[in-house]
């Protein structure tokens, strides 16, 4: 079972990857067929959409659709896609620990410290995000923020318990390693 959530980590990790990069090659790719430099495959600049999106990026493969404008919307999308995938290969290693056979040591500890630290990224910015909302007065309602506010909340936390438990296991071993 644990080399089964390890390779779901890693696939997750990989697709994560694979999106974040042909997200980015392609609005690249994007700006250069607006500017008119040259004629690029599944990419259609979109004028006058009633959606206000500019470019549209077909995936060919599932017939997909990602749409988006010229804008700052594009580098957060990149920022969110490169986070994740960041997240993904932390969480791969997170998982390799429980298949390795040394458990208490300090690499393990450092990773799981990373990890944990990773999760307050987006409880931060999402935090930041609500708040900003409440000064502008905006509606107050139960949508992805408040959601992955709670997720990596609750991740964060049983990594904290683990980090203690890896401490306390690691102390034991010393003292275990002192007395042989």
């Amino acid at each position: 079972m644990k080399k089964i959530i390890y390779i779901c980590a890693k696939t997750f990790f990989y697709l994560f990857t694979f999106f974040f990069v042909f997200v980015l090659l392609f609005s690249i790719l994007s700006l250069v067929e607006k500017h008119g430099i040259l004629d690029v495959p599944y990419v259609d600049i979109i004028e006058n959409d009633v959606d206000d999106f500019n470019a549209k990026i077909k995936i060919p493969i599932v017939n997909g659709i990602i749409k988006y404008q010229f804008s700052y919307t594009i580098v957060f999308m990149w920022l969110w896609l490169l986070f994740y995938s960041i997240y993904f290969y932390v969480l791969k290693d997170f998982f390799r620990i429980f298949i390795d056979n040394e458990l208490f040591n300090a690499k393990s500890l450092n990773k799981l410290k990373i990890f944990f630290k990773l999760n307050f990224i987006p409880i931060i910015l999402n935090i930041g995000i609500i708040v900003i909302g409440w000064t502008k007065k905006e509606k107050v309602s139960f949508e992805e923020e408040y959601f992955f506010i709670f997720i990596h909340s609750c991740v964060a936390l049983l990594i904290y318990l683990y980090i203690d438990l890896f401490k306390k296991g690691r102390r034991l071993q010393e003292e275990n390693n002192l007395t042989i």
